[in-house]
């Protein structure tokens, strides 16, 4: 659970969420969780999980645990358990930098082995989609003995007041990385001049200057607004005022803003590839290309069928209620006494 200590990052709610889910949740299963962490994060994990100390030197040396069970929450950890007859799990979320063109093809084939290697150590597998299991049978290979099962995130409703009710509508998107392909629905903007658009999260690989350029030339640079990293409070305000979020991204493993966006009752604009139309389901409006004449197309149609019906927004809560935390908690303990199951019918053979 290293990653507790970024909240404003995916991965750290993630963390944070599943740990709260699964101390609380009671089926019977016997399990007791510990959360290895440094000890500054402990206060940000969940009440009743108990805090296991990382230490800087146990990502070479591993970690020295008694534990029955060892579950990775992420594919990228560098942390794990010190014995080798220690029964490991791992969810995988993504296999995005396969799609990252700062990468060499060396590169990804590096990183492609050293995941490998991992999954070799594994007991089972968790895939927050089918599209992420889809991926890894199709560039790695699944020992016959592992346990496997797609398990979707939970997503914490969004709860916050509309803010600033005098201002210019905006859309809105969260995640500023080259992936997210934010530059092909930039003539929303020029054909809906009464539109802001508000683009969220640390520009950590520069994309923010390659946006503002293309968005000068288009004569919108005026409203394109990055506010930068953003708190839970302030994404959920963001969320709350918006028109709808704009989500056109070319490589997701899960896709958790489209579920907060529907959360809050908002239209959801999407690509029609990787995990989004398994998430977005039949109540999101999907870009089937990046024409600018579909972007727009599909915008002003998504939009006058959400002003028109009554009931939709009261639908995308509903979609979006199907993933809760509680259910992955559910589905991660039944997952993990499986794989303790099928590890000592494979020990006993």
């Amino acid at each position: 659970m290293e990653r507790l200590r970024n909240l404003n990052s995916g991965l750290g709610q993630y963390c944070l969420r599943l740990s709260e889910a699964l101390s609380s949740s009671e089926d019977g299963t016997g399990f007791h969780f510990s959360g290895y962490m440094p000890l500054k994060t402990k206060s940000k994990s969940g009440a009743t999980i108990e805090c296991v100390p990382a230490k800087w030197y146990h990502r070479w040396l591993g970690v020295p645990t008694n534990t029955g069970l060892w579950h990775c929450m992420h594919q990228d950890s560098p942390y794990w358990p010190a014995s080798a007859v220690t029964p490991v799990t791992m969810t995988v979320h993504d296999l995005n930098y396969l799609e990252r063109p700062d990468y060499s093809p060396e590169r990804k084939k590096r990183k492609t082995r050293q995941l490998q290697r991992k999954i070799d150590r594994c007991s089972g597998l968790v895939y927050i989609s089918g599209f992420v299991r889809e991926q890894v049978k199709r560039y790695l290979r699944v020992p016959v003995h592992v346990c496997e099962r797609v398990i979707f995130n939970g997503v914490s409703p969004v709860v916050a007041e509309k803010a600033g009710s005098g201002e210019m509508p905006y859309l809105f998107s969260i995640g500023l990385h080259p992936l997210k392909n934010y530059a092909v629905a930039l003539p929303l903007l020029a054909a809906e001049p009464e539109l802001r658009w508000v683009i969220a999260g640390p520009d950590v690989h520069g994309h923010r200057a390659k946006l503002e350029e293309t968005a000068i030339e288009m004569g919108v640079s005026d409203r394109l607004y990055f506010p930068g990293a953003v708190t839970e409070q302030e994404k959920n305000v963001l969320y709350a005022g918006c028109r709808a979020l704009v989500f056109p991204s070319l490589a997701e493993g899960f896709g958790l803003p489209v579920l907060e966006a529907m959360s809050a009752g908002k239209p959801v604009f999407l690509s029609a590839l990787t995990s989004l139309p398994e998430i977005g389901g039949s109540e999101a409006c999907y870009f089937q290309d990046f024409e600018p004449e579909t972007i727009i197309s599909t915008y002003r149609r998504g939009i006058r069928e959400y002003d028109n019906d009554p009931g939709k927004a009261d639908r995308l809560r509903q979609w979006a209620g199907r993933f809760t935390w509680e259910r992955s908690a559910a589905d991660y303990r039944g997952f993990f006494s499986n794989v303790l199951e099928n590890r000592g019918k494979h020990q006993k053979n």
